[in-house]
Order: structure tokens, then C-alpha cells, then sequence
């Protein structure tokens, strides 16, 4: 049976949780589809794969210091509403995904006073355990 390595085409379902909760997850819906070495999964993540085959199942613990880096309390910042002009109304706890430069950021909302909002830019699972499941689908080393 193929094996994950480097530059495999693998299809998978994963999930990522924080403290139990669940952040994202596949399951229920769409697989994805990723190239060993050339994925956006965090490194940790990725090299928990290698090994793998079609049809396995694995769940891995990790400190999210080793995924996310150190939590920050200087990337708790005040902005302004104005700021959120393409998000309507943001709440605490509401998660905004946004892009710069190719890269995708979390920013989660923490309050909302008048005109400010006071927002957490460390990644919504700093400071917690996360946990990752992931369920092999298939293993394509034929590329």
C-alpha cells in the first residue's frame, strides 16, 4: 500500500480543535487535496503525515506554541469600526479570515465599544491545545 512521502498527492479529511472545540473540519463534507511539501498546513502538522496510508486514522496533540508561535498579548489591539467596513456589524467572539499578501490571518473580535473594537490578532488557537484528526482518503505517489 503507497505510503505518505515527500511530494505525495494526498486526499484527506482533517480537523483542528482548540481546547475541544472544534476550528475546522472536512468531515461531513469535501476531502481535500495537498501536496507533501508544497501544502499551507504548518510544518508540525504536515510532518505528522509522512508514514500514512489510505484509509488510516490518526489523531495527533500538540502545544499551539509549536504551531502558532508564543501568544502575544501586544497583538490585542483597539481599531476603529471603520476598519471592518466589508464585515457587517462584528461581535465578540466573531473569527474574521482575511488575506494580505497570499497569507490568510484570524482575527478575532473580543469586544465592541461605540465606534471601537477591540480585537485579538494571534491565531484563534494560540494558547491552547490543539488537536489534529485526519482521516487518509488516498495516497497518489505516481507524479
Amino acid at each position: 500500500m503507497t505510503v505518505i512521502k515527500y511530494n505525495s498527492k494526498v486526499l484527506l479529511h482533517y480537523s483542528l480543535k482548540g481546547n475541544g472545540d472544534v476550528f475546522e473540519s472536512t468531515f461531513g463534507g469535501s476531502p481535500i487535496e495537498l501536496t507533501i511539501g508544497q501544502s499551507s498546513l504548518p510544518q508540525i502538522i504536515e510532518g505528522a503525515l509522512y508514514g500514512l496510508k489510505g484509509k488510516d486514522k490518526k489523531e495527533y496533540s500538540f502545544s499551539s506554541k509549536d504551531i502558532f508561535g508564543v501568544y502575544d498579548e501586544a497583538k490585542v489591539k483597539t481599531m476603529s469600526l471603520d476598519v471592518f467596513k466589508n464585515y457587517k456589524d462584528p461581535k465578540p467572539g466573531d473569527i474574521i479570515e482575511t488575506i494580505e499578501n497570499d497569507k490568510s490571518y484570524f482575527i478575532t473580535v473580543l469586544n465592541r465599544i461605540d465606534d471601537k473594537v477591540v480585537v485579538d490578532l494571534n491565531h484563534p488557537l494560540s494558547n491552547k491545545e490543539v488537536v489534529f484528526e485526519v482521516e487518509i482518503v488516498d495516497v497518489d505517489n505516481d507524479t
